[in-house]
């Protein structure tokens, strides 16, 4: 699986998206911390209106990136020299991970320098920002297990392209919650997507270790079914 690994980060490095997700993981830092100076708002919590574009970009670039073992042929390649189904799932899974979250942190850390330069940290509730924070990477590491799962069993490029697609009806979810308050049941499914919890961040989370707590689990889910149907999977 190291092997597996160190390929895949190599080839996602060379990647041009993957650069340009980086980069514009920084300008939209930037530009987040600017709209809050023109606006006077002074809480930081605009900083976490972008989180959640980025990861739908990545999802996308994420996708495709495994789904080009099934369309060239690789994967039947990889095993035929003897990797195991599982590393080869975990080292997808693994590259996901390093791919979704890297940049984000990137993003955070470059906002939090411009909005400490642009506008100060007066408004800002350190407890609080850092709680969003680690609510928001738990929650990408989340939907990059997602990526993953659908990129390694649909064994097509529309696996790449699907995780994208399913973002949409997990957003509509969370706003929905958000304007039928008295529908109990749609509030504890969206309790447990991690898109629901990334597009609640413009105001402090008002219970980030049970958010925290959902997305581990959801992670955890994705991760051993994908393995599991991944390892009963015909790939002839």
């Amino acid at each position: 699986m190291n092997k597996l690994l160190r390929v895949n980060l190599k080839l996602m490095v060379r990647r041009k998206d993957t650069r340009l997700c980086a980069g514009l993981s920084v300008v939209l830092a930037v530009l987040g911390a600017l709209v809050s100076k023109l606006n006077g708002n002074m809480t930081w919590y605009d900083m976490f209106e972008f989180p959640l574009i980025l990861v739908m970009i990545f999802s996308a670039v994420g996708g495709l990136f495994i789904s080009r073992d099934y369309t060239q042929n690789t994967i039947r390649n990889k095993l035929t020299v003897g990797h195991k189904r599982t590393g080869i799932y975990l080292a997808n899974q693994i590259t996901e991970t390093i791919f979704f979250c890297v940049p984000v942190i990137f993003y955070f850390i470059t906002s939090a320098i411009a909005n400490f330069i642009l506008i100060g940290a007066k408004g800002a509730v350190f407890s609080e920002v850092m709680g969003n924070i680690a609510v928001c990477l738990i929650a990408v590491n989340a939907l990059s297990a997602l990526t993953t799962f659908l990129a390694m069993t649909v064994k097509s490029s529309a696996g790449g392209v699907l995780p994208i697609i399913l973002m949409y009806p997990m957003l509509m979810l969370s706003v929905l919650a958000e304007a039928l308050e008295d529908v109990k049941w749609l509030k504890y499914v969206c309790d447990f997507i991690p898109v629901s919890h990334i597009a609640s961040l413009m105001q402090p989370d008002k219970d980030p270790a049970m958010h925290i707590c959902y997305s581990l689990i959801f992670f955890a889910l994705f991760t051993a079914g994908g393995i599991a149907a991944f390892r009963k999977a015909d790939l002839k």
